[in-house]
């Protein structure tokens, strides 16, 4: 794992120098890493107290002037702004630029020139990541930039303020297509003449254009008039947000101004005031040293706690007795950071709250419903310059900050009651508030940056000019490594693993956008693939066809024995295992050829604490916990008695995604067909059904009606912009007869390009589809199949009872994948996906025009296309199984196969960039998968080759012996390669050359 530290003109990257097969990246997209504010990386793995003594230095930036924002970390991408008046765009690897560009240049703005040395436009926020764009503030004037990722180019700019001396310094926070940010000012330092108008204000951006969307004052208005309301700026760290509550959390600073009356009630009181208890000075409107919970919607206040009384302060009054000034106290006790949010144990329930920790050095915890008072704590002694400031950090057990000690105070520490003047850093109890530890700085200097928190160890830094960072244990506070790094430290740290930038392998598709591509992959290469060797191998007893999902060095995957497992992605043992007929109660529905007993064929789902597996019939997900593999919920999605669960399904935002297919293509002509496809949106914590969307008219359950549009493949992708989700589905069984006399009337032929009269408009059979998230309505689709009646009695159509042809058995085996283009010199976004038809279709993902299509390869009822493709947003990477043993003509060599092969196409524009045939002279099948220019793919031969193929020439770069056929994919993470093997159950029983297998293999770069 991998942590950053900013400081004097230098970006250092420290790297523990072990090894570990496994580990998921927590992406830090913002100052407080993610929605909640926490500061703290969930799922690292390598760094822990034993092992935090290794950490070396990896590599060093020279930026060439301060850096005090905490780094975003996100696809293997350093992002952070210097004060040189850069924003930087780093490989997480070696540290090398890929981007930077000046901002003054960037936007043509101004500096306001109110920052002492500085005179050129600066930010000193951490970006904020959402998806294709990264948002920073302006450190005066106070506008917002929207920057391409990818390059850095200006895609938008907000001003928020036009209030001369208004900035940002607050990062934001990115939700659901809006960028949530506050202002703050300078305008503390005016003087007794000129001070002051400013007020504080919160804002919702579109996040796609910059447009504001709501803006809510923290201060009654002053009409811009001296002598009134003024101050309340939003400072640091980042807004917190409840999606359950549907609210935003932030907090504020103190007054500069306030109305006579004020300062005449406040004189009155003898100048007092107490933070905890209801002060008669402050008015209702005034916002000023508050936490507050805003809703999302429409910015209004759900609540609010005002914490620091009575509290008017700007750098020319610090002197109270100075002529002209307000009455006293102006502690300047403002917050300097947004609340974070967690849940805690409280008598026995649970109990959700905010917490932060003020410039006074209280911390604070609140209800999150009504903002009560839950716990209050004098963590250290407060000042000017905290207390505490910029950003504490929680584990949900204990509540860490830093204590800046501006003042050089007495600082007892705890449990030791030793006495410092210096700052330090606290730990809390989350539930009482109970000072659990207190850790002196040893530098002998104030400890002013925010800290950083990963796998029970705490990250901070000194302002001392020689600028040491410390790793302390969270459960005792003890320093257990250090490192000097040249000059002051003001800055957080962002942690990420250590050797592997990316997120876990966390369903079929990887993760939401369905690309089955290890974005942040380093260790392996078209150089070092070679080096792949068996690091060691799992006997599960039975075929493995799934593509494993990893996430946090645990492999979790099904076989065909009837048993989900969790394995230690270091060594292959089991961390628990459990047969899902016994785990659930439920009995197979005994439609798969060789298998009696229950199953699941498809890519466990990683979701925080659970785990989403479908059964392979009858159509029920499970929801299990994570950490033990017991069942949580289990839902029925459809009670057909063919219907059954292959999709892996995605998981975003509480919500599970996921649709049904079915075997009854398998029935007789007197029986078949009734089974209507569809999709679904359940909640993630209870499995309850949020929303059902079918792909075909309702047949009431009779026969003779639209059947069959079975959602079959992989993981639907989202969009979360567009808040949609894209699927793909299946041929019809059955049409009504109207449909085939059409069809016959149009003497049995169809352009899949082309509209079908025959295709009535709520016949979603071999679609791409793009669905509404909240309410799962179909926004548009796109038929590609034409007329497409099959089912497996009626392969021959000449079968007396048959519907009319053609029936190619066309449908999609996979869901599309989102990602964009350039095209004509302006982005485009799309989805793609490969057909049975070896057809690859790319279609716009506002309206579903097609962009391109290709014939990627031969098609046939297995495929063609199948399970998943894969893309590096360059190419299309494809599996063409050719289960026809058609001419397949690979390119550019012209050389023809009959075996099966994989393609790549130019994402732009379609083209075949290469095809290459599989080797052992059989079908490929099977899912490719994708990292860091190799392509990897397994065969269907009986003893079960793998492939690693360069992803620009197809070449083939290494290759391994199973022992059995490869159906299933391949999970890549951290430099090793997961796949199963075996595939003589379901249609493997029907083909001859295929063979039954029984592990789980690992293969990693040594």
């Amino acid at each position: 794992m991998a942590f950053n530290c900013l400081f004097f003109n230098i970006l250092i990257w420290f790297l523990i120098i072990f090894q570990s097969t496994s580990a998921k990246l927590a992406s830090w997209t913002n100052h407080g890493g993610d929605i909640y504010n926490r500061r703290y990386a969930y799922d690292e793995t390598k760094i822990s107290p034993k092992t935090v003594s290794n950490l070396r230095l990896k590599w060093k930036f020279i930026a060439g002037k301060d850096i005090t924002a905490t780094p975003a970390v996100y696809d293997n991408t350093i992002y952070f702004p210097s004060w040189n008046g850069n924003i930087y765009a780093l490989n997480g690897s070696d540290g090398s630029v890929i981007w930077q560009h000046n901002l003054g240049q960037l936007t043509g703005l101004n500096s306001t020139g109110l920052i002492q040395g500085i005179n050129w436009t600066v930010s000193r926020s951490t970006p904020t990541v959402a998806d294709d764009l990264l948002f920073i503030g302006i450190y005066g004037p106070a506008y917002i930039l929207g920057l391409n990722r990818s390059n850095g180019e200006l895609v938008w700019s907000t001003q928020l303020d036009t209030h001369y001396a208004a900035l940002i310094t607050m990062s934001g926070t990115y939700y659901k297509s809006a960028f949530y940010v506050g202002t703050s000012s300078t305008e503390e330092s005016s003087s007794i003449e000129a001070c002051c108008t400013f007020r504080g204000s919160f804002f919702k951006l579109n996040a796609t254009n910059g447009d504001i969307l709501w803006q809510t004052y923290m201060l009654p208005d002053n009409n811009g008039s001296r002598g009134k309301y003024a101050g309340a700026g939003i400072w640091g760290s980042s807004p917190s947000i409840d999606t359950h509550r549907n609210a935003v959390y932030i907090a504020t600073g103190n007054m500069y101004s306030a109305p006579l009356n004020v300062t005449q009630c406040q004189a009155a009181q003898n100048n007092q005031t107490t933070p905890s208890e209801e002060d008669k000075c402050i008015e209702p409107d005034n916002h000023s040293n508050s936490i507050l919970a805003l809703d999302l919607d429409s910015g209004h206040i759900n609540w609010y706690r005002q914490l620091g009384g009575y509290d008017v302060w700007f750098f020319a009054c610090n002197n109270l007795s100075t002529p002209g000034c307000p009455p006293g106290p102006n502690p300047d006790a403002d917050f300097a950071q947004a609340p974070m949010i967690l849940t805690t144990g409280n008598h026995g329930k649970k109990r959700d709250i905010v917490a932060t920790v003020q410039k006074s050095g209280v911390a604070w915890a609140l209800d999150r419903d009504n903002g009560s008072i839950v716990w209050s704590t004098q963590a250290g002694p407060g000042g000017a310059g905290g207390g505490g400031t910029w950003g504490s950090a929680t584990d949900g057990k204990a509540v860490y900050t830093n204590i800046a000690n501006s003042l050089g105070s007495n600082f007892t520490l705890k449990p030791s009651n030793i006495t410092t003047t210096s700052g330090g850093w606290v730990s809390m109890d989350a539930t009482t508030g109970n000072v659990l530890w207190s850790t002196g700085n040893p530098s002998n200097a104030t400890a002013s940056g925010p800290v950083s928190l990963a796998n029970g160890v705490v990250f901070a830094g000194s302002t001392n000019g020689t600028g040491p960072i410390y790793a302390m244990s969270a459960a005792t506070g003890e320093i257990l490594w250090s490192y000097v790094t040249g000059a002051t430290v003001y800055g957080g740290m962002s942690i990420s693993d250590g050797c592997v930038y990316l997120t876990g392998w966390t369903n079929h598709g990887g993760d939401i956008h369905n690309r089955r591509y290890a974005y942040g992959e380093t260790k392996i290469s078209p150089k070092t693939v070679s080096n792949l060797r068996l690091k060691w191998k799992f006997i599960a007893g039975k075929d493995i066809t799934a593509t494993p999902a990893v996430y946090d060095n645990t492999i979790y995957f099904p076989s065909w024995n009837g048993n989900i497992y969790a394995l230690n992605a270091s060594d292959g043992a089991v961390i628990w295992q459990h047969n899902l007929g016994q785990l659930t109660g439920l009995n197979s529905t005994g439609l798969i050829l060789g298998v009696n007993w229950t199953v699941s064929r498809s890519t466990p789902v990683v979701a925080d604490d659970l785990l989403f597996i479908g059964i392979c019939g009858p159509a029920y997900i499970l929801g299990l916990n994570r950490s033990n593999g017991r069942l949580v919920w289990s839902t029925q999605l459809d009670t057909h008695y063919a219907a059954l669960i292959t999709m892996s399904g995605t998981y975003h935002k509480r919500a599970f995604y996921v649709g049904t297919s079915s075997l009854e293509e398998g029935s007789s002509i007197e029986r078949c067909c009734t089974f209507r496809g569809s999709f679904f949106k359940l909640n993630a914590k209870n499995g309850n059904i949020l929303w059902q969307t079918y792909m075909l008219p309702d047949n009431n359950g009779s026969r003779g009606g639209y059947a069959g549009a079975a959602i079959w493949g992989s993981s639907p992708s989202i969009d979360i912009h567009r808040n949609a989700v894209y699927i793909a589905t299946g041929n019809m069984y059955s049409a009504p007869l109207n449909v085939t006399q059409c069809q016959e009337a149009q003497n049995n032929q169809t352009t899949p390009s082309e509209e079908d009269k025959c295709i009535e408009p709520d016949n979603h059979s071999n679609s791409i589809l793009a669905l509404d998230l909240d309410s799962g309505h179909v926004k548009w689709y796109r038929q590609l199949g034409g007329y497409d009646v099959w089912f497996f009695a009626c392969n021959n159509l000449s079968t007396p009872g048959c519907p009319p042809g053609p029936n190619p058995d066309a449908d999609f085996g996979e869901a599309p994948m989102i990602l964009s283009i350039n095209d004509h010199g302006k982005k485009r976004d799309i989805v793609a996906a490969v057909q049975k038809s070896g057809v690859a279709w790319a279609l716009d993902r506002d309206n579903g025009s097609i962009v391109w299509s290709t014939v990627a390869g031969p098609g046939g009822s297995g495929g063609g296309g199948t399970w998943g493709s894969a893309t590096d947003g360059k190419a299309v990477y494809t599996n063409i199984a050719n289960s026809l043993r058609s001419n397949f003509t690979l390119k550019p060599s012209n050389v023809t196969t009959t075996s099966g092969g994989w393609v790549s196409m130019d994402a732009k524009t379609g083209n075949v960039l290469w095809s290459t045939r599989n080797p052992s002279n059989a079908t490929a099948s099977g899912p490719v998968s994708l990292a860091n220019g190799v392509v990897f793919a397994g065969s269907t031969n009986g003893t079960g080759p793998i492939y690693a193929m360069n992803a620009a020439t197809g070449k083939i770069l290494w290759s391994y012996v199973t022992g059995a056929t490869v159906y299933g994919g391949m999970s890549i993470i951290n430099g090793c390669v997961y796949v199963g093997n075996g595939y003589k159950v379901s249609l493997g029983a029907f083909l001859p050359t295929y063979t039954a297998g029984n592990a789980l293999f690992a293969f990693c770069i040594f």
